[in-house]
């Protein structure tokens, strides 16, 4: 994989875009009758940044796009997918890079010294290719909202509601989930000797 990263950093914030082309190949080590090894390109192009508003707040987001890139995303499970080309009896079938967008879009906001909250959402969808599986992965969206709590320096409590909605390439299969979650953090150090 070779990449590429560029970054404009101001006052109000940075704007940043990244490339990236890898080589992926496969070889058929079965010895049939039927050549299933290959080869293909993946690239991918991302822009993102932050733009600071009010105080402490920062928008963030970014966008992706590109050609089997899935196993640089959290959702996304295969770079290559399976393409039938049923005319060809040698290779009847061969592999193709997948297409995907993603997108991210998260607001930090600060309501005083004690309390802030982050509000998003993202989203990826993948272009599959005609033989795959009728349950592959085809969008995938995730949006949540916190309220966080600093009563003391080094310690943060909160809660935070999660969405999330998964949908199948072809099978008429998708799913909506939700979830409650609370969490805390308390940071600490010593030293030991020294000074």
């Amino acid at each position: 994989d070779i990449t590429g990263h560029a970054r404009l950093g101001r006052k109000w914030g940075h704007i940043q875009a990244a490339g990236l082309v890898r080589r992926i190949e496969w070889k058929d080590t079965g010895g049939g009758q039927f050549d299933l090894s290959g080869e293909a390109w993946g690239w991918g192009i991302n822009l993102s940044g932050n733009l600071k508003t009010a105080k402490k707040d920062v928008f963030r987001w970014q966008v992706v796009y590109g050609e089997g890139i899935q196993n640089y995303m959290n959702d996304a499970p295969a770079d290559i997918g399976i393409k039938n080309q049923f005319s060809n009896t040698r290779t009847p079938i061969t592999g193709v890079p997948l297409p995907l967008l993603g997108i991210v879009a998260y607001y930090d906001h600060y309501w005083n010294e004690k309390l802030s909250s982050s509000f998003g959402y993202s989203r990826i969808d993948i272009d599959n290719s005609n033989g795959q599986a009728n349950n592959a992965f085809r969008k995938g969206q995730y949006a949540n909202a916190n309220l966080l709590f600093y009563p003391v320096k080094d310690f943060m409590a909160g809660g935070e509601f999660v969405y999330g909605y998964r949908k199948n390439f072809r099978d008429g299969w998708s799913v909506p989930d939700y979830r409650i979650q609370f969490s805390f953090k308390y940071d600490y150090s010593f030293r030991i000797g020294g000074k």
